[in-house]
């Protein structure tokens, strides 16, 4: 089959897609730290307003399924670059993963350590066999699989796991859009969902033993897949129905995904409805978010030409494009700097205003400088390692094997 090259060749970083990391970053920070002042609204004329930022930043934790498609969009970028080149794109697995481990997991350790650290001077840690298990867990990133360490040390750390499994599925996910086309293998993601779900259920009634369901990597296939069919339609691999960039309907998927997390919990468990709303839930947020990734890089040119014009939306655009480079750092340690924040915030503010200017600037700052500190240099090694190579192969006369390195930092990486 010929390939036709798309018009558009995003080439370097896309900052639509790193605005919209750090729209997604921020949404989850902004969950975190006005969680923390549920107890302390005014009973004065702030009353409402406080009410309503704290039910809107309710909703912030949706942005890891943000993240979920924009780490399926970079993971595949190279593929899909290569592709609508016309260049031959064998996958080397080992190499893949290397480049993964090397540029991701060592600022996990050090966020790890961050969190022992604070433990240890807080309230001390009392090595158990538990705890050497959770250790043990974290370090496999496996501890998504556990419910008892699936939010021990961190509670956001479980996606980080999930993106490890999901990085795992994506040769899975090459062999079946390569063998069978991207109908048959979104139905297969999509399906592993339901097999899982059901699965921890038959589970829980034949041994009484928990399996995790929303924080495994299987729940979530089908959101990430979504990522790597948008990277595809980018270079004009796939031509997507122009609903799949309408803002309207990406929008109406997100909200009504919103409101079904808001009624699920009244909604009587193990019915069909609770269930069927649970299924649809998650998907339907990562299929809003799908359309909003379509939509933001299709108008990538046009707003990019608009950031030097001193206008407030392109200016919000490119600073959320600056958090956006380290919200790896800001996702790995923004619980850390909020479960701190006591020492920092001022006794005469209120609560929300405490959150709001300065305990979320200060989850930023922190992030800023881990980011300077225990993540790019890894991102430069990575980049002078992959550099090496492709050298080394060209000198060799071989071809190379495109291994998605860190040109946009992923959101997996991310997320």
């Amino acid at each position: 089959m010929k390939l036709v090259k798309s018009q558009f060749q995003p080439e370097g970083r896309l900052q639509s897609i790193d605005a919209l990391r750090g729209v997604a970053a921020l949404g989850v920070v902004l969950y975190h730290a006005v969680m923390q002042t549920t107890n302390a609204v005014p009973d004065n004329l702030f009353r409402w307003p406080v009410k309503l930022i704290q039910y809107l930043s309710s909703f912030g934790y949706i942005g890891v399924f943000l993240f979920f498609v924009i780490s399926g969009f970079c993971i595949h970028l190279q593929w899909a670059k290569a592709r609508a080149n016309g260049k031959p794109h064998q996958i080397n697995f080992g190499s893949f993963w290397k480049r993964r481990i090397r540029r991701l997991y060592p600022p996990y350790l050090f966020a790890l350590a961050l969190f022992f650290l604070m433990a240890a001077l807080s309230v001390g840690i009392d090595v158990t066999h538990f705890f050497v298990y959770d250790v043990v867990m974290h370090l496999l990133m496996l501890h998504n699989l556990d419910p008892q360490t699936c939010y021990s040390i961190n509670g956001v750390f479980w996606t980080l796991a999930v993106e490890e499994q999901l990085y795992l599925a994506y040769f899975l996910l090459l062999f079946l859009r390569t063998r069978w086309g991207w109908g048959p293998t979104l139905a297969i993601c999509a399906a592993a969902r339901v097999l899982w779900f059901l699965f921890s259920h038959a589970v829980w009634v034949t041994a009484g033993v928990g399996v995790p369901v929303p924080e495994a990597a299987a729940s979530h296939w089908f959101t990430w897949a979504l990522g790597a069919l948008a990277v595809e339609a980018v270079y004009g691999l796939v031509k997507l129905p122009k609903w799949c960039r309408n803002l309207w309907i990406g929008g109406a998927a997100i909200v009504l995904a919103s409101a079904t997390s808001v009624l699920l919990p009244v909604t009587q468990k193990d019915t069909l409805p609770h269930d069927l709303a649970w299924l649809l839930m998650h998907p339907a947020w990562g299929l809003g978010f799908f359309i909003v990734v379509n939509r933001a890089v299709q108008a990538e040119h046009g707003w990019a030409k608009q950031l030097r014009q001193p206008r407030i939306i392109p200016r919000l655009v490119s600073v959320a494009a600056t958090i956006g480079v380290f919200s790896y750092s800001l996702y790995l340690t923004h619980e850390l700097v909020i479960m701190q924040s006591w020492w920092f915030v001022l006794q005469g503010l209120p609560p929300i205003l405490n959150t709001l200017l300065i305990v979320v600037p200060a989850t930023v700052a922190f992030a800023w400088l881990f980011f300077q500190f225990c993540e790019k240099p890894f991102m430069r090694k990575v980049e002078r390692q992959a550099t090496e190579e492709r050298r080394t192969d060209a000198i060799r006369g071989e071809v190379p094997t495109p291994v998605f390195v860190q040109t946009l930092p992923a959101v997996a990486d991310e997320a």
